[in-house]
């Protein structure tokens, strides 16, 4: 099978293409025509939106009907992100493999560095005839730049306009229909319309919250733990949790590539659930919220679960920092148990938010702010005495008012972290 190097190009034998590439990748085509533009948003085909006019993505295949491009398309332009969250194409760089007519020809780029996105090829016309050129041009701003390049308007770029009465209840403003504007939140499509609507603006909320504290490309691992000791039965009873979950959802859309939340129960000890991503949030809501989960038993138990997400982040090592969402009731069993396991992980790239649900003594999450003698400051507490008083916009304010400034004092000068803020 030949090989092609940057910028060398082959022809392609008939009208049907396949495009393969190896690795756990997403791809993704953007169809374009004379002006290197999409003709709209629906000349772009990922995981959201898997067919067009003469192209479908099945997994980590292309198929490509050049006959049945829409009219004036003379280019598909294909590219490469990978799966999970925080990764890039640093030393595996993803192999492509052109299936066509003819002989079957691969390109692995050889130039990437630290990029989270890479334009593998180009399927162009030329003369009347279709040739594959081989590209390897990393993207520093990932499938939201690539794509925002090429003409397509997306909603994470972090510019869409706030709902008028940001909320709980908070609905779109009458007027005239706003220019369609594509989600590339993995699993949006999945979502009942409503549900998708509150995601889409509440989105947009965390992004002018992210750029009000000048960290609009902000990207982070999001995790997520549940208070599930008895004395939250009421809560779980009335949704409160619930509502809380699906709030703090569009945090994990915004700024993890994944839009993904791990998740761990605390109760008398710690019990990972099953992770959380935003297509399969209705049925993750009903089976983990809707009433209390009873398998980690009834007591609280900080310390436990704090030592074991730091265990599974230090086994699972990004190049992005950790955030960890943390609802609690009040009471905490051990105070100084709790305060020495946070103290024994100040030197982890995790900064922990702890939220409080249930107008209850919460102890020493209350006195987080003045615990001396820790090299980082990486904890941060709010009370929450009633959810859905408080509108979306002071939500991801609260929840992010930190994060920020400790992201700033953790990593070094020059770190890939600070110099990917904006």
């Amino acid at each position: 099978m030949p090989t092609l190097s940057e910028g060398a190009n082959a022809p392609l034998d008939g009208e049907a293409v396949r495009a393969v590439v190896s690795g756990p990748v997403d791809l993704t085509a953007l169809v374009v025509g004379a002006d290197g533009e999409v003709a709209g948003d629906d000349d772009m085909v990922f995981f959201n939106q898997p067919a067009a006019p003469g192209v479908r993505l099945r997994g980590r295949v292309l198929e490509l009907d050049l006959a049945g491009l829409r009219p004036g398309a003379d280019k598909v332009v294909l590219a490469a992100s990978p799966e999970r969250e925080g990764d890039t194409f640093a030393g595996a760089p993803p192999q492509l493999v052109v299936e066509h007519g003819g002989e079957a020809v691969r390109f692995t780029p050889s130039r990437l560095g630290a990029q989270p996105v890479v334009v593998l090829a180009e399927v162009y016309r030329r003369g009347g005839a279709w040739k594959v050129r081989a590209v390897g041009q990393g993207y520093e701003d990932g499938l939201a730049g690539l794509a925002t390049d090429f003409g397509v308007v997306v909603d994470d770029a972090g510019t869409g306009a706030p709902s008028p009465e940001p909320g709980p209840a908070a609905v779109p403003a009458a007027g005239p229909a706003a220019e369609p504007v594509l989600s590339l939140t993995k699993g949006a499509e999945k979502l009942p319309p409503q549900m998708r609507e509150r995601l889409d603006l509440r989105k947009r909320q965390v992004a002018l919250v992210l750029t009000k504290h000048e960290v609009p490309r902000l990207r982070c691992r999001v995790v997520l733990v549940l208070d599930v000791s008895g004395s939250t039965i009421g809560l779980y009873r009335r949704g409160v949790f619930t509502r809380a979950v699906e709030r703090v959802a569009p945090v994990a859309a915004q700024v993890d590539d994944g839009a993904e939340m791990q998740v761990w129960a605390m109760g008398s000890h710690a019990a990972r659930l099953e992770d959380l991503t935003i297509g399969t949030l209705p049925d993750w809501l009903q089976e983990h919220t809707s009433k209390r989960f009873g398998g980690a038993g009834g007591s609280n138990n900080e310390k436990a679960v704090i030592a074991d997400v730091a265990a599974y982040v230090e086994r699972e090592p990004l190049e992005i920092p950790t955030l960890v969402l943390f609802f609690h009731d009040g009471g905490v069993t051990d105070n100084r148990g709790t305060e020495k396991a946070l103290r024994a992980v100040a030197d982890a790239p995790v900064f922990w938010q702890f939220i409080g649900l249930g107008r209850a003594n919460y102890g020493v999450l209350e006195r987080l702010d003045t615990l001396a003698g820790r090299p980082h400051d990486n904890t941060g507490f709010f009370a929450l005495d009633d959810l859905d008083a408080v509108g979306d916009e002071e939500l991801y304010e609260r929840i992010l008012a930190e994060f920020p400034s400790w992201v700033r004092g953790y990593y070094p000068p020059g770190s890939p972290v600070l110099t990917g803020l904006r």
